[in-house]
């Protein structure tokens, strides 16, 4: 009896054990999505920001008629007035065309006729470009990359045309209706004490006379380990702690990683993320970047969004927001690790996360006047400039140092080469 017991368990324990093999072999599991906040709650260690805080022009260009034109940067008096003017208004219909199709030489009525440029130098998508402008009736669902609206008065005639260009050479909208008036235009460009620039044959604007910004000397301090790890992991007293022999700090969950090169003061949290195949919107993404940001470390400074994809991506989007000091941003030379944040993110989660751990004070800052060079000499300087011909852009911008306990920020001359890196112009 015994014996035909333990057959019967026998059987009932191999038919439970084939039965769980084939539910593990063919079933799908239904996972529930886990909103990335939800899971790492932290308490703010830096300042806060909203999208529309980073959505900001890189400079403002005031073209005067007859080749005449200045370049307006932020924070400064005038770029702030004609921001503020350009934002209030309204524009309505957009007409999506060429360039070819405007039935204008635009190269000529830039430099004839009076009018105005807002610069965003690598572009922002119409639908975040709405979040800060007065975009108004049907935007379209393209969602084309802006990089510049040109505001331009007609010759000999009370009427003004509005284009925005985009990313893509050849395509541009034009705007059916705007409450902008040539009496408008005329008022704005008629700013005092402004520095006259030329446009260049690259399509770029260089001062004819030197121009000051000041340069900087900061205090700071930096993040604390115990800081970083309170912020990334849900759990910090589980963390391993890996050592590198070039001083890199590796910290893991066995999930999320944070490693730490503390010869430059910089940080990487990465987290794998399931690929997501649903269609993945630019503005999410940045809205739940910026969310992020504000929770793992905060801004502690101004940035601008600088980078964003320039085309919706199946997978990722990357996205660098670019730090800005008074009315310049502040530039890496090549690789260099300073002066921006850089994320990874799949359907609003952040699998990748790059920034500094330094934290500027801002009541240690001392300042003095610095001058950059301008016409002549300045295109001679460009001129002996070994990588002349891949240059795309020539601005300027902060080089930084980095003491011990103190940054210095110097503005220069910077450079774009065509392959996205920069270069100082020594």
């Amino acid at each position: 009896m015994i014996e035909k017991l333990k057959s019967g368990v026998l059987v009932l324990l191999v038919a439970l054990s084939l039965l769980q093999s084939y539910l593990l072999s063919y079933s799908s599991p239904k996972f529930d999505p886990l909103v990335q906040q939800d899971y790492v709650k932290t308490d703010p260690m830096g300042s806060q920001a909203s999208l529309e805080d980073l959505l900001f022009a890189d400079h403002v260009v005031l073209h005067m008629g007859n080749q005449v034109h200045t370049v307006l940067y932020p924070n400064t008096a005038g770029y702030n007035q004609i921001l503020d003017s350009v934002k209030q208004r309204t524009l309505s219909g957009f007409r999506k065309t060429t360039v070819s199709s405007l039935n204008m030489n635009v190269e000529e009525v830039r430099g004839k006729q009076q009018g105005l440029e807002v610069v965003f130098r690598d572009g922002i998508p119409l639908n975040v470009l709405q979040r800060v402008m007065q975009l108004k009736g049907e935007v379209p669902a393209d969602n084309d990359v802006i990089t510049r609206i040109w505001i331009v008065a007609r010759e000999a005639k009370d009427e003004v045309r509005t284009i925005l260009f985009t990313d893509t050479a050849s395509t541009v909208y034009e705007v059916q209706k705007a409450d902008i008036s040539a009496k408008d235009i005329e008022r704005i460009i008629t700013l005092e004490g402004t520095v006259p620039y030329k446009e260049t044959a690259d399509g770029y604007y260089l001062p004819t006379k030197p121009i000051s910004f000041p340069a900087y000397t900061l205090d700071f301090t930096q993040f604390t380990v115990d800081q970083l790890k309170r912020s990334f992991f849900v759990d910090p007293a589980i963390t391993r702690n890996l050592s590198e022999r070039d001083g890199t700090e590796i910290y893991t969950d066995a999930k999320r990683g944070l490693q730490l090169k503390n010869d430059e003061r910089w940080l990487t949290y990465s987290d794998p993320v399931a690929p997501v195949d649903s269609k993945i919107d630019v503005q999410d993404n940045l809205l739940s970047a910026v969310q992020f940001v504000n929770q793992h470390g905060g801004w502690n400074g101004q940035y601008a969004v600088q980078k964003v994809p320039q085309r919706m991506l199946p997978v990722s989007q990357s996205f660098i927001f670019r730090q800005y000091y008074g009315s310049l941003p502040v530039m890496n030379q090549h690789n260099d690790n300073i002066g921006f944040i850089k994320m990874s993110l799949q359907k609003g989660v952040v699998s990748r996360y790059e920034r500094s751990m330094i934290i500027p004070d801002p009541a240690g800052v001392r300042s003095r006047d610095a001058t950059l060079i301008a016409g002549e000499e300045l295109d001679a300087k460009l001129a002996q400039y070994a990588k002349k011909n891949a240059v795309i852009s020539v601005f300027p911008g902060y080089r930084p140092t980095i003491f011990d306990k103190t940054m210095e920020l110097v503005p220069v001359w910077t450079v774009e080469l065509r392959d996205g890196t920069y270069e100082f112009l020594e």
